[in-house]
């Protein structure tokens, strides 16, 4: 009975990270329509390795988060954004090539990447 109770929250527990982002895209509604606002940043961070570098371009431009990712390595780039209320972005990118935009709302910042290149 334990296991089959533990299967049964697994569908919950995935809909925590769902929830946690529509409970902040909802306060920042609110926020905004108060008058809130954002400021623009912009920021770049290295990532990968040696062998698989490349870059994570992310900040907030008219109150909205952004995120995209430029692969510099000589082989495809599997990367991942994680957001700081648990969603991810995926990428695949070939060589040279860069990610379009991905766009959250102002509350929802990226909190790590990881990335791999084969």
């Amino acid at each position: 009975m334990r296991v089959l109770g533990g299967l049964a929250l697994l569908p919950v527990l995935g809909g925590c990270v769902e929830l946690t982002s529509g409970l902040m895209m909802l306060s920042d509604s609110m926020e905004m329509d108060n008058g809130g606002y954002w400021n623009d940043e912009h920021y770049q961070d290295q990532i990968g390795t040696d062998y698989c570098p490349g870059l994570m371009e992310y900040g907030r431009v008219n109150n909205q988060t952004y995120v995209r990712v430029r692969n510099y390595a000589d082989t495809t780039m599997y990367a991942t954004v994680h957001w700081n209320t648990g969603l991810e972005s995926a990428f695949v990118l070939s060589p040279g090539e860069t990610s379009h935009f991905v766009y959250m709302s102002p509350s929802i910042t990226p909190a790590s990447s990881s990335s791999r290149c084969d």
